[in-house]
């Protein structure tokens, strides 16, 4: 297989959709609480827990109203970056019909972003994620998917993907039966018929591990790009060194981008291997830092830009999220409205 970017430039018609994105609409709500706050509610400092709607009300009741909402979800936030560079984009996602789902439609539309929403509102709760932030700056996350992972219609996407020049598919729908069901059945087979390139995120390590079988399944289908960590890269390959991840990877997707902390990021197409180095940095909060890597990737790649030069841009995206509080600090959408390329 060629490498992604240059397989389809030529097409029948110009996509209207430039970036298509399939996967959770989660609102973030920040919270300031002290250490002892958290000892009482019986939280784990700095941890990511999943809970469910009676826990998310306890919580509700317990911390009062958020300091600050912000849109959220893996590939959703890759979106918004992408957005920034001027990229076309449109987000397929799930909400419910609650206070939650307002904010977040009015938001997408503040940032010119299209939606499918319509074609899956559902009667029911919208996902979120509780941000606790310590004095220090250490983040607490317990998320609630509520319909989040919930399509009622998956037919829904197939136009837009004919319309598209490059679907991202989000790993963590792969612990949802109808939803991984959907992805290898219909999602996939029909994006492998029309020119748009697929690009993959492996989400998180622990998910690779519980779904192995699944997200070898899919890679397995082959994809034109996929992004993962170190981490995930190891665990999905069983292989610890590049040589070998990158064996793994090579007969599943076009072009491998894994990111390596402070090593940087490798980037790995055929029997080539390209690392990007990167400046160390000390963190402050590494939430989203993978999703404004992708986002910023992708946008570069899409116009036009080199490997070197797209993967440059994306450390400097990361590093500006891992130094701030939050996916999507002002201090990134500051970087980005002014690395942003005229159209």
């Amino acid at each position: 297989m060629a490498p992604y970017y240059q397989k389809g430039i030529i097409m029948q018609s110009t996509p209207l959709i430039d970036l298509l994105s399939f996967g959770n609409t989660i609102v973030d709500m920040e919270y300031h609480v002290s250490d002892d706050t958290l000892q009482l509610l019986g939280i784990d400092k700095g941890s990511m827990t999943l809970i469910d709607k009676d826990r998310r009300d306890e919580l509700y009741q317990s911390l009062g109203d958020p300091v600050h909402l912000c849109s959220g979800g893996s590939v959703a936030n890759s979106l918004f970056v992408s957005k920034q560079f001027g990229l076309n984009v449109h987000h397929f996602g799930a909400i419910g019909t609650d206070n939650l789902s307002q904010f977040i439609v009015e938001d997408y539309h503040s940032n010119g972003i299209q939606e499918s929403f319509d074609h899956n509102t559902w009667d029911g709760d919208t996902g979120c994620c509780l941000v606790l932030i310590t004095p220090d700056g250490e983040r607490t996350m317990l998320t609630y998917l509520g319909v989040s992972n919930q399509f009622k219609d998956i037919s829904a996407i197939k136009p837009l993907i004919s319309s598209s020049s490059h679907v991202f598919i989000e790993g963590y729908l792969v612990s949802d039966d109808a939803c991984y069901e959907a992805i290898i059945s219909e999602l996939i087979p029909f994006a492998k018929s029309t020119p748009a390139k697929l690009i993959l995120t492996l989400s998180d390590a622990g998910l690779i591990s519980f779904f192995s079988e699944r997200f070898h399944h899919i890679l397995n289908l082959g994809m034109d790009v996929v992004f993962c960590n170190r981490q995930e890269a190891a665990t999905i390959s069983g292989a610890s060194s590049m040589n070998d991840i990158q064996a793994f990877f090579s007969p599943l997707s076009d072009e491998t981008i894994v990111t390596d902390g402070d090593n940087g990021a490798h980037i790995l197409i055929n029997d080539s291997l390209i690392t990007s180095p990167t400046t160390p940095i000390d963190p402050v909060d590494t939430t989203g830092a993978g999703d404004a890597f992708a986002g910023t990737y992708i946008a570069k790649r899409h116009q036009q830009a080199s490997i070197e030069e797209s993967a440059n841009h994306a450390n400097r995206a990361s590093g500006i999220v891992i130094s701030n509080l939050g996916a999507r600090p002002l201090a990134l959408i500051h970087y980005l409205s002014t690395s942003t390329p005229p159209r």
